[in-house]
């Protein structure tokens, strides 16, 4: 294992530049080769043990700060980069953008104590995956073969929420049309190709009502059958 020293780091500055490295060769028998990007000395530390201690991962480097990392022969060497979000100087998420362009190959995977916080930010950066710094160690080494690979993984924890927000964000699409609850249900179960009569058999209502909300959908949408209601809908990002 190469562990860095953070006193004998040079300076990013000093070695700044355009270079783009290429990946190394990838033995698929071998574990899984990980670079840490984290400024707390202890948490650094439990985080290789973890990962020592699980079967089908090596850490290969470590940097206490973005700049360091990015100096770091033993980067290169790396498959997937398990990155803090909040570091000295350049954070997370500058770090994630400066590593990528210099090691396009590499798949990073942001570590958070900030629950979903920076996940969006994260990943318009891209970081392949985002942990919470509380997952376990079978979590943590799921994640980095996952990313090796070419998974996104991500906490089960933020699972349940991101579905929440998309279910969020889909009421507010339709809400914004003026969409009531049991029409946006209508729209989605025609998007799917149910017919009428299933529809009012899923949805406890006579083919009659189905028939009158249908309506009230296609008038609200400006179209005037099926297959145009499901494409409009889907240009609005409805279903």
């Amino acid at each position: 294992m190469t562990t860095s020293n953070a006193h004998s780091f040079e300076s990013y500055d000093d070695h700044r530049d355009d270079e783009v490295v290429d990946a190394p060769e990838r033995d698929e028998s071998a574990p899984v080769r990980v670079f840490l990007i984290e400024d707390h000395p202890v948490v650094r530390e439990g985080t290789r043990r973890l990962l020592e201690f699980e079967e089908g991962a090596s850490v290969v480097g470590e940097a206490d700060s973005g700049e360091n990392a990015l100096v770091s022969p033993s980067l290169g060497l790396a498959e997937v980069v398990l990155c803090d979000v909040m570091l000295p100087g350049m954070d997370g998420i500058e770090t994630t953008k400066a590593v990528l362009g210099k090691y396009p190959h590499l798949r990073i995977v942001m570590l958070s104590s900030f629950g979903d916080s920076y996940l969006s930010a994260a990943l318009e950066a891209g970081a392949c995956g985002y942990l919470l710094k509380r997952s376990s160690g079978d979590e943590l080494i799921r994640a980095v073969k996952d990313a090796a690979n070419g998974g996104a993984p991500l906490s089960p924890a933020l699972n349940a929420l991101l579905v929440d927000r998309y279910r969020e964000l889909q009421s507010n699409k339709a809400d914004s049309l003026g969409l009531t609850e049991r029409q946006a249900q209508v729209l989605e179960m025609v998007a799917r190709g149910e017919t009428t009569k299933r529809i009012a058999e899923d949805l406890f209502l006579s083919p009659a009502t189905v028939k009158r909300e249908l309506r009230h959908v296609f008038d609200l949408m400006g179209v005037n059958n099926r297959a145009h209601a499901v494409a409009e809908a889907q240009r609005r990002g409805l279903i």
